[in-house]
């Protein structure tokens, strides 16, 4: 089974981060108990030689400290390109996965064009390539395939949301806003 990921709160309940497990277990039982867990993941323990832990689920900071600064920015991975753009090719609206969706840079590199949330959508194979090095502009001129939305830069309450949306995670849907 593949141990799965925590949501840290800060003392006001605020949201500071996604965590992996590992962090979450040493936050919960090592680092003198500097968070509290307030839901585990009932169906997961830790097992380390001597001793089994509930895996949290939800933990809450301790401390006044914000030791988990970070940017409400997210960064610009593949995966979460096609995140924000629900899994959908931008140009012909075919549903994607993680698998078969690729990465369109709509002004592209070749031409100036730069690696940036503003400037990448998430595409299907057929429409990239059909694309090639074509402007969004261009591209529409040519086939009639307009850009759905312009890209964003989107916050990292995008990710919270798509983990709540799945089973395991569904009790962090009331800390997510």
């Amino acid at each position: 089974m593949r141990l799965r990921n925590s949501l840290l709160l800060g003392r006001g309940g605020r949201v500071l981060g996604v965590i992996c497990w590992k962090t979450a277990i040493n936050l919960a039982y090592f680092r003198g108990n500097t968070a509290f867990p307030l839901m585990f993941h009932e169906d997961v323990e830790v097992h380390s030689q001597r001793q089994s832990f509930k895996l949290p689920s939800v933990l809450i900071l301790l401390d006044n400290k914000d030791k988990y600064p970070h940017s409400n920015i997210l960064p610009l991975t593949r995966q979460n390109v096609m995140i924000r753009d629900n899994f959908t090719c931008q140009y012909c609206g075919r549903k994607l996965t993680s698998v078969n969706g690729t990465i369109d840079h709509v002004f592209p590199l070749a031409k100036g064009g730069t690696n940036t949330w503003r400037n990448v959508v998430a595409c299907c194979e057929p429409c990239n390539n059909e694309k090639d090095d074509l402007k969004a502009a261009e591209f529409e001129k040519q086939t009639g395939k307009k850009l759905m939305r312009k890209p964003i830069t989107p916050h990292r309450g995008i990710l919270y949301r798509h983990h709540a949306e799945k089973p395991e995670y569904a009790q962090w849907k009331p800390y997510i806003a």
